[in-house]
Parts: C-alpha cells; sequence; structure tokens
C-alpha cells in the first residue's frame, strides 16, 4: 500500500511501504508528520495511524488484484491548502498551488489579502480555536493583573491621600480625574508594549506561548511593531463590541476575531 507524507509545504509520494518504513527509520517521517493512505478520510500525523501503519498486508489480497477503492489513488491529487486528496478534476490551479473546490474562497480570501500563491506558509496548520485562545487571553490577563497592580496601586494611594492633602472639592476632584487618567494610560501602555513586543520578538504572547500558539500574517511571517501595535489597540474594539470581536473567532473559519480581521492576522498551533 503507497504512503503520501507532507512536510506542511509540500506533498510527496507515493511511496511504496518498504520506503516509507525507511523514512520512518530515518526519521524523515516523524509523529507529527503528516500522512495519508488509501482508506484514511483526512491526512493525520503519523502518531495517531502508527499501529496502524505496521500491520502487513494481508497475503490473501495480491497488489495486482487491489480492492476498487484503493486503484484511484495513483490518479489522486493532493490540494495545497488542507492537503486532501481529490481526482484532478475537481482541482483548481491558482498560481503554483493546487486547491480543492473546499479551499478555493479562502485562498482566494488570503489572496486578496496580500499573500502569495504557494506563499501561504501556514498551509497544513491547524487554526487556534475560541476555546484555547481564551485560556491563553486567561493567562495573559493574570500576568497583567499583577504588573498593572504594582502601578496603580501607588497611584491610589495617593488618590486616597487627596481629601487630607487638599481642602478645595473641586481642586481634589480635579486631582482624582488627573490620577485616575494617569493610571489608565499607564496600564494601557503597559499592555500594548507587553503584547506588541512578544508577538515581534517572539511570535506570541506567554499566555499563547505556554498554549503551543503562534500569530502570524496572511504571508507567514510575524508582524512587524506597527501591525502589532495595531493589533493591540483592535483587541480593545473586540472587547468595546461586549466580546463579540472575541467571539467571531468561535465561527470564523479560519478562526478569526475582529482584530484578527482587522489586521489581516491568524492564531496557529506550533
Amino acid at each position: 500500500m503507497d504512503w503520501y507524507y507532507s512536510d506542511g509545504r509540500q506533498q510527496f509520494g507515493p511511496v511504496t511501504q518498504a520506503e516509507f518504513d525507511t523514512l520512518v527509520a530515518t526519521g524523515r517521517v516523524s509523529p507529527t508528520t503528516l500522512v495519508w493512505r488509501a482508506g484514511m478520510a483526512n491526512w493525520a500525523a503519523f502518531g495517531t495511524v502508527q499501529p496502524a501503519a505496521v500491520i502487513p498486508a494481508s497475503p490473501l489480497v495480491p497488489a495486482a488484484v487491489a480492492p476498487a477503492a484503493e486503484q484511484p489513488q495513483q490518479q489522486m491529487r493532493f490540494c495545497t491548502n488542507c492537503g486532501r486528496p481529490a481526482a484532478p478534476a475537481d482541482m483548481l490551479q491558482i498560481g503554483n498551488m493546487t486547491v480543492c473546490a473546499a479551499c478555493k474562497d479562502p485562498v482566494m480570501q488570503r489572496l486578496r489579502e496580500g499573500a502569495t500563491p504557494g506563499g501561504i506558509a501556514y498551509q497544513g496548520r491547524q487554526f487556534a480555536g475560541f476555546w484555547i485562545r481564551a485560556v491563553a487571553l486567561f493567562v495573559d490577563g493574570i500576568i497583567l493583573g499583577v504588573v498593572g497592580a504594582i502601578v496603580d496601586i501607588p497611584i491610589q494611594l495617593v488618590m486616597a491621600g487627596l481629601g487630607t492633602g487638599l481642602s478645595d472639592p473641586t481642586a481634589i476632584l480635579g486631582s482624582a480625574i488627573g490620577l485616575l487618567s494617569l493610571m489608565i494610560l499607564l496600564n494601557m501602555a503597559i499592555g500594548m508594549a507587553y503584547e506588541s513586543w512578544f508577538v515581534v520578538n517572539k511570535g506570541a504572547t506567554p499566555g499563547k506561548l505556554v498554549l503551543s500558539l503562534e500569530v502570524i500574517r496572511a504571508d507567514g511571517t510575524r508582524p512587524g511593531w506597527g501591525l502589532a501595535i495595531g493589533r493591540y489597540f483592535a483587541k480593545q474594539l473586540s472587547g468595546w463590541t461586549l466580546g463579540i470581536g472575541y467571539i467571531m473567532a468561535g465561527i470564523d473559519d479560519e478562526k478569526r476575531g475582529l482584530h484578527d480581521r482587522i489586521c489581516n492576522t491568524r492564531v496557529v498551533k506550533k
């Protein structure tokens, strides 16, 4: 039985079982490598199908008379975007990419957003869904909450002492508003610096890094400083819409929130 495998950017095969075993033995095919063979509905990591891979073919079924379901595999082509096999007549050529009917619209959308054909570096990668991103946001919230408390507590102590230092109610109110504004601006600056520095230099915030997630642009590269800062303020917009901007990640075909759509970014699993 022939095998096909992918390094995330290109599909290889068909290779015979003996050749495939050699690839496994040399480490070319690892437990995380995406593989497919006749009988599998979709591509899957080799580690999840490895038990089935070591089962020898039945000697009662010669290769020359293999079941009809296996015969067409030599004629199958593979979608550059999702990796699924399909008949050549059902495929669409876009630049140097060959995509199936299901992937045509998402690929065309990414091309309109600036990606180049064949340059979409997250082919075969899994988008991070709503819940895992919510956990990452919670972790980041805890970190920022601790840092914010260190900054806020001194300002709050000064605000609490305004009544003893000032007697004019108007002066007290003005000072309180000024200190409150300062506290809000400092927290926003901390959040912006935290978000943009980690996204630019590490590919994701600590909350996402813990969960092996990263933020990428349509061409698969990391956002630069301008985009990272813009994405931070776009996230505020996602929150100001009563969280609807975040909820969008649960229904979007590429798990994008409102801020991802605005900044043309995706969050993917490493």
